[in-house]
């Protein structure tokens, strides 16, 4: 279990350095590669989710589009314009065989997890983001302008002139919702739109960040933590299926995971000691979050507004949220370990058992078969963690704990090594 472990810990590190690549840097230092992708994903769902258009095809684009983000880790920044058109087929062709060789190279240092990355033909949903490509890049440059960065109002401008003069043939798969999006920008309505509320709310998503009660040395916002729950549940659920026989849904575990922190999109990042402190801190929080998703049914749509809020149902809401407590505390070991953030060990004390016992209760859980090795998992990480966490540095430890509380914990870990049912009480 250690090595799916450090395989998400191998993941996790290389998703943040992925997370540096910028887009149009003399003009731009702020928003990156991956976040103009989570745009892009975003709108290529709303439209696959009002059609009601989920297929094969369609996971394996979009699986393939979110995988390729963490290439930019090895790579840098592989977003060119190409002068010159007829030399654009030698481009994506030396572009496949580079990610494919990179995917390789990645795949060689994970011990169980794999990047299931396909070298896929263009097709009608690839060509779909490519379009929304120029549309992220718009919004990006317009959110850019509106606070204030004049720089970029020249490449704003040539790139709305880019969409609204492209050729879109009416016998395109997706004409109605790309000429819709066309219409919606000459008209200066956009904005008003589901499209555009989408892109809003996801934009104030880079802009909330986690852990505002700790000092990080790594700010972590809301849309990349989605992104990097999104990439590491898609790996978890194809392990499961290929080693274990499941049957997950790969589509389902990816919009789930995409959209399980949206309702934050208005700052309100709830830490979780706070919310979960009783009975009446969870009920208050709880119609906080329910308002806020309320709202969002008016902003972008119902069919994602059920995604929202139903995103803990089933095989893939278990997996997801799994993942996402299980980041959460990645988080503290990566802070600790990777950036020598010592302030992190006194998290050690709010590593409860009780932050897990919903999902003890996988039983009760339809569509997975090894519940066991959920279970095993999600002990075995918690022990991976709180003990790391705890020996990293003694000294450090004692300045946050007594001596008496450092060998509870020790206890603590001993017995849920020797004992694993112990996890279960």
């Amino acid at each position: 279990m250690d090595d799916i472990i450090e395989d998400l810990f191998k993941i996790y590190l290389a998703n943040i350095d992925s997370y540096n690549s910028k887009i149009h840097q003399t003009i731009n230092d702020k928003y990156t590669i991956i976040d103009k992708a989570m745009i892009v994903t975003y709108l290529f769902v709303k439209i696959i989710e009002d059609r009601n258009e989920k297929n094969q095809e369609v996971t394996e684009v979009l699986s393939n589009y979110l995988l390729k983000q963490s290439i930019y880790s090895e790579t840098g920044n592989l977003e060119f314009e190409i002068a010159d058109k007829s030399k654009i087929k030698l481009y994506h062709d030396i572009l496949n065989k580079l990610i494919l060789e990179k995917f390789e190279y990645k795949n060689r240092l994970m011990k169980k997890l794999k990047y299931n990355y396909k070298d896929i033909e263009l097709n009608k949903y690839s060509e779909l983001l490519v379009f929304l490509e120029d549309i992220a890049e718009f919004t990006i440059f317009q959110k850019m302008i509106l606070r204030g960065n004049q720089e970029c109002v020249s490449i704003f401008e040539i790139t709305k002139n880019k969409i609204i003069n492209q050729v879109i043939e009416s016998d395109d798969y997706f004409y109605k919702e790309k000429k819709e999006i066309v219409r919606l920008i000459i008209d200066g309505k956009f904005n008003e739109s589901q499209y555009g509320n989408l892109v809003y709310v996801v934009l104030n998503l880079k802009d909330v960040y986690r852990y505002s009660q700790i000092t990080t040395q790594l700010p972590d916002n809301v849309l990349f933590h989605q992104y990097m729950v999104a990439t590491m549940s898609l790996l978890i659920a194809e392990y499961s299926n290929r080693e274990l026989g499941e049957n997950i849904d790969v589509y389902d575990i990816l919009v789930k995971s995409m959209f399980h922190d949206f309702a934050e999109y208005k700052g309100t990042e709830i830490i979780t000691q706070f919310k979960n402190y009783n009975d009446i801190t969870i009920k208050m929080f709880a119609e906080i979050e329910e308002n806020d998703e309320r709202e969002l049914e008016g902003k972008i749509g119902t069919n994602l507004y059920n995604i929202i809020v139903n995103f803990t149902q089933g095989a893939g809401g278990y997996i997801v949220e799994a993942i996402d407590k299980l980041t959460s505390i990645m988080k503290l070991w990566i802070e600790v370990r990777y950036f020598h953030n010592y302030t992190f060990v006194k998290t050690v004390n709010s590593i409860y058992q009780d932050r897990f016992k919903r999902f003890l209760k996988i039983n009760n859980v339809d569509g997975i078969k090894n519940k066991s090795f959920y279970l095993d998992f999600i002990r075995e990480y918690y022990v991976y963690i709180k003990e790391r966490l705890l020996e990293f540095d003694i000294d450090c430890s004692l300045m946050y704990f007594t001596e008496k509380e450092i060998e509870e914990f020790r206890a603590e870990i001993k017995l849920l090594k020797s004992k694993p049912e112990a996890f279960l009480k």
